[in-house]
């Protein structure tokens, strides 16, 4: 709904600032979530523009990750940061989203989750011609890498 929301406001239908969606995005995810008090949002995203059709997408990718995280990487803490990120580069684009939780078990992945999130991710990642990883460390990592149109 967002996305359509601030597609209508804006004077091009066809792309739309990555900064202005993914921003009010995160901050309605996260503000869905009962434990959002306890979590500190770091966002570091450069203002530039994307496709509609690889906005779409994204948006679900990363709604399905930041709802993982808020639901899964800080059980039983007091507190938890997640860094939102994304930038582009001789038009390669790089999303970044990261927690400081519980981190994600090793048998957890895009191929063989048996949750349907993560498949959507894996899905949706090869959609808009991109790869994703994973990062264990101090926490999760993802990072999602594609080429601008």
């Amino acid at each position: 709904m967002l996305l359509y929301d601030k597609l209508y406001c804006s004077h091009d239908f066809m792309k739309m600032s990555v900064k202005l969606y993914l921003g009010p995005l995160t901050d309605e995810i996260i503000g869905n979530f009962p434990n959002r008090g306890i979590v500190k949002v770091d966002k570091n995203i450069s203002d530039f523009n994307l496709d509609t059709k690889i906005l779409f997408p994204l948006g679900i990718i990363v709604n399905e990750l930041l709802t993982n995280m808020m639901k899964y990487a800080f059980t039983g803490k007091d507190s938890g940061v997640i860094t939102v990120s994304a930038m582009v580069n001789d038009r390669q684009v790089v999303i970044i989203l990261s927690d400081n939780g519980n981190g994600l078990p090793e048998s957890i992945n895009f191929e063989s989750s048996t949750g349907f999130g993560l498949n959507l991710v894996g899905l949706l990642t090869t959609q808009i011609g991109g790869n994703i990883k994973i990062v264990r460390e101090n926490g999760t990592k993802f990072i999602l890498e594609f080429q601008m149109d």
